[in-house]
């Protein structure tokens, strides 16, 4: 999911008109959800009631039926997705083999359970995700609520602020452990397909063991959240103190390897295809950096607290229009900003500040 776009569509309209003679086709007629990309991959819209309204699951044969990359957003709307996109394919749900997961987050996973009791499929998920998979199905109890309660007020929420968060939380987690994958992927690790094989690339950042897919006979790589047409990627870390994981220094490293590997197309997760991979990557750095300079201009003045920064940031709405659920992923991509910086040596956390504040290195 991202918060806000960065750099212009440099693909508008490119090999994405289902009806367009030279682009994919259409499936099944235009409500399937399923594109023929060529190369042997289809390309399945699975909708997610979010205002991305699809999460793009990709399609391969193997040696024993089908491959997804990802699965979708568990819902009764998104599992009829899945299931009538496949069918257009020609296959059936009981032929999927297997899931490669690009990460844990709900609108990948969440439909991992209904499609292995469907099929008995096999779900894989990076070694560095799995353990985030059990806390996000853990529980949200009074505790959980308490933990993320003192978080934002040490972040500089106001007590109306916290009230509209304990009133607006959601305490059912948004994925069940019934979509809990049953093996792990390494880096660089293939995945057999029908005649070729899918190679795993592990891009932490927007998770810590997200992971893009390298089709091996086709210039073609699956970038699931990593890389988006249109959108930043989140990339976010939100614990006081600030986490010893540097998210964003993860997501930066990640796009210059994604960038290396000579892959000009690449399929995300959400929105339009990118014909240029390497110049998409450059966009999304340009991006950061530039959030990175603003961030420290903000803090030229005086100490802010997280709170204070993430209102001065730029986001898909404006900060008050945003809700509950909006600032707290703002306030996480905030702060994955402040750790960088902090090991930047550009900017310090202020000892002993309740709540936190942070200020320029040398200015304090």
């Amino acid at each position: 999911m991202a918060l806000m776009q960065a750099g212009q569509d440099t693909n508008a309209g490119a090999g994405q008109d289902p009806v367009r003679e030279d682009g994919p086709r259409q499936a099944g007629g235009a409500d399937t959800g399923a594109v023929d990309l060529g190369d042997g991959v289809w390309q399945l819209a699975v909708p997610f009631p979010n205002p991305l309204k699809a999460t793009l699951v990709y399609a391969m044969e193997s040696p024993g039926g089908l491959i997804l990359v990802d699965a979708g957003w568990d819902g009764e709307q998104s599992w009829a997705g899945l299931t009538s996109a496949v069918e257009a394919t020609g296959h059936a749900m009981a032929d999927i083999e297997g899931v490669v997961l690009t990460h844990f987050h709900p609108d990948h996973t969440g439909l991992c359970g209904r499609v292995r009791e469907a099929s008995g499929a096999w779900i894989a998920m990076h070694d560095s995700d799995f353990h985030t998979f059990d806390l996000m199905t853990g529980s949200r109890d009074a505790a959980w609520l308490d933990e993320q309660t003192a978080n934002l007020r040490a972040a500089g929420a106001s007590e109306e602020d916290l009230a509209a968060f304990r009133e607006g939380s959601e305490m059912t987690p948004p994925t069940t452990r019934a979509s809990r994958p049953d093996r792990l992927l390494a880096d660089d690790e293939k995945i057999p397909l029908a005649g070729r094989t899918l190679r795993t690339v592990w891009t932490p950042g927007h998770t810590p063991g997200h992971v893009c897919f390298a089709l091996d006979s086709a210039d073609m790589v699956f970038t699931g959240d990593h890389v988006l047409q249109k959108t930043t990627p989140h990339v976010g870390n939100f614990v006081f103190p600030l986490e010893e994981r540097d998210a964003l220094d993860e997501f930066m490293q990640s796009q210059r390897r994604i960038a290396a590997m000579g892959i000009t197309r690449a399929f995300g997760a959400h929105g339009t295809p990118i014909a240029d991979l390497a110049g998409r990557s450059a966009q999304l750095l340009a991006h950061h950096e530039e959030r990175l300079d603003d961030l420290c201009r903000d803090l030229e003045n005086g100490a802010l607290t997280l709170w204070q920064i993430a209102a001065r940031m730029q986001w898909y709405r404006p900060w008050n229009e945003l809700p509950v659920m909006g600032k707290q992923m703002a306030l996480s991509e905030a702060a994955a900003h402040l750790r960088y910086l902090v090991g930047d040596g550009r900017v310090v956390q202020l000892p002993a500040s309740d709540p936190v504040r942070f200020a320029i290195a040398g200015g304090a």
